[in-house]
């Protein structure tokens, strides 16, 4: 595709806004990588219709590359995002399907207020939450409870509602076996996790927000703690985090989920405050408790896009040598077992 005269200069004007782009020579562009993170190694040429890494070897066009920068496949939204001018006025198109999806909702059979009771069952999802730092009397006021039969039985019920309705419910299994998670199926809800947020609420209230993974580890945090109910995080709900009044925004996403926590940053940083923070192996918020994750916080700076690719790079640096010094391992451990059966059987 050749490339007007208007449309070369709003993409030059969104990758220097965008990526930090600067122009260099010879009709090429010069930015960090978006893909791997080498400092000045993507070059983009408007002029031929193309864009390398001199490093890692992408090689998008213009129009792929800013598909890859905004998460979308449609070319059309990528001439909206051009044409607007003003990308904090973007929409995500899920909007239009939340309203036509949305089912009326309720709680499952057999649903108890978790102070109530004093069933085998009703004392074991209380210890269960005190054990894990949590003020029984505090989550009875924002609704949860617990299932003494039908489907959930043996689960923990954690409602998620938005302006006092409820939106969705997570169950996680505290007695018995079955699914750690055994959440509603989409055809009850008329939507699936992807179109909803724990506390949701907190995105009108506070100026700065927690972003967690479940809604265990957002309430751990407090009032503004907030869970996307997974580690991958659908457009709606970054849309959601765009158009708030938040300014700035922490995430917290379980460290097996760092590729996941980066990802999000990026969307969100051409527009607010946005800091990843990165907690120990094997440990999330809640196993942490507040205390000490808000310790990691304070230690960690917000940052900025160019900061975002030094962190990418410097992750997959890491995970490459991982994955090396792993199969070095294997290999050296392979060349033992046949040194060994040659001394044998030779």
């Amino acid at each position: 595709m050749k490339l007007n005269n208007n449309l070369k200069g709003r993409l030059h004007q969104y990758f220097i806004r965008k990526i930090g782009a600067f122009d260099y020579r010879h009709s090429w562009m010069k930015s960090d990588c978006p893909y791997c993170g080498r400092e000045k190694k993507f070059g983009i040429n408007l002029s031929s219709n193309r864009c390398n890494c001199f490093r890692c070897g992408e090689h998008p066009s213009p129009i792929g590359l800013i598909m890859y920068l905004e998460n979308t496949d449609s070319f059309q939204e990528v001439l909206h995002i051009l044409e607007s001018g003003d990308y904090s006025g973007y929409v995500f198109k899920e909007e239009k399907v939340e309203l036509k999806g949305k089912k009326e909702f309720f709680l499952p059979d057999g649903f108890k207020d978790i102070s109530m009771g004093n069933s085998v069952l009703a004392k074991s999802a209380r210890n269960y939450l005190k054990r894990r730092g949590f003020n029984i009397d505090e989550l009875a006021r924002k609704g949860w409870g617990y299932c003494n039969e039908g489907k959930y039985l043996g689960y923990i019920i954690i409602p998620f509602t938005e302006h006092g309705q409820l939106t969705y419910f997570n169950a996680r299994l505290y007695m018995g076996a079955g699914p750690k998670y055994n959440n509603p199926e989409v055809d009850i809800t008329g939507l699936g996790k992807s179109f909803i947020i724990y506390n949701a609420d907190a995105l009108e209230i506070y100026k700065t927000v927690y972003i967690c993974e479940g809604a265990i580890n957002a309430e751990t945090i407090g009032e503004n703690g907030i869970a996307t109910g997974g580690k991958a995080i659908s457009r709606y709900q970054v849309n959601r985090f765009i158009k708030s009044p938040v300014e700035k925004f922490i995430i917290l996403i379980d460290p097996d989920a760092k590729d996941k926590a980066l990802d999000l940053a990026f969307k969100l940083v051409p527009f607010k405050k946005v800091k990843v923070v990165f907690l120990p192996d094997n440990e999330d918020v809640n196993s942490l408790g507040k205390r000490k994750t808000l310790e990691y916080v304070r230690k960690t700076t917000y940052q900025t896009y160019q900061e975002l690719l030094t962190i990418k790079s410097e992750l997959k640096l890491f995970n490459l040598g991982y994955i090396s010094g792993i199969t070095f391992i294997y290999y050296t451990y392979c060349n033992y077992l046949v040194m060994q059966y040659n001394r044998l059987f030779k």
